[in-house]
């Protein structure tokens, strides 16, 4: 069984253990010639239900902030992560890694067969993954890992109503604490 450490569409793990900031979409896209995956956020969202977890959104973007990224995330040479407006008022992220391995892609759950040649990620039915260059085999999206591959996942699509009334878009959250 896969131990799932980051999940693509949460933004705070990036950077720590726990995170109630999500993203509405996230697009992954991984070049295995580069040793790349971009990680593009859209519509950044926190779940903010009381003052506790206020307190909890601001601490993780301090973390986020400063940038100062989880263990996993350390050992890539290379990384980056970088915010944009919408003209709609959202906030979307984009997360750049460089690793060193195949290996390193283990905590994403995303896994590499030396012998089939092919990228593997669970198939997680609330996450709505899809994909035009994998393939869905059992319980497993399989990408051909020669090429670069892009998959799309929104797991929030389908959230419960209590969800929904703690859904904060995170733009005027970030831009309250970046004028302190």
């Amino acid at each position: 069984m896969e131990v799932i450490k980051i999940v693509f569409f949460v933004l705070g793990v990036f950077f720590g253990e726990n995170s109630r900031i999500g993203a509405e979409k996230t697009t992954v896209t991984v070049n295995s010639k580069e040793k790349e995956v971009v990680i593009v956020q859209e519509g950044l969202f926190a779940l903010i239900k009381n003052e506790r977890d206020s307190i909890q959104v601001n601490s993780e973007l301090e973390r986020i902030i400063a940038r100062n990224w989880r263990e996993e995330i350390k050992a890539y040479p290379s990384k980056s992560c970088t915010f944009h407006t919408t003209k709609e008022g959202n906030l979307n992220a984009t997360i750049i890694l460089n690793y060193s391995s195949v290996k390193d892609l283990k905590n994403f759950a995303l896994e590499f067969n030396e012998e089939t040649k092919e990228f593997s990620l669970i198939n997680i039915p609330d996450w709505n993954i899809e994909t035009r260059q994998g393939e869905l085999k059992g319980n497993y999206w399989k990408f051909q890992g020669n090429n670069e591959f892009t998959f799309i996942v929104t797991p929030f699509k389908n959230m419960p109503e209590k969800l929904i009334n703690a859904k904060k878009n995170l733009r005027p959250i970030l831009e309250a604490k970046d004028s302190k």
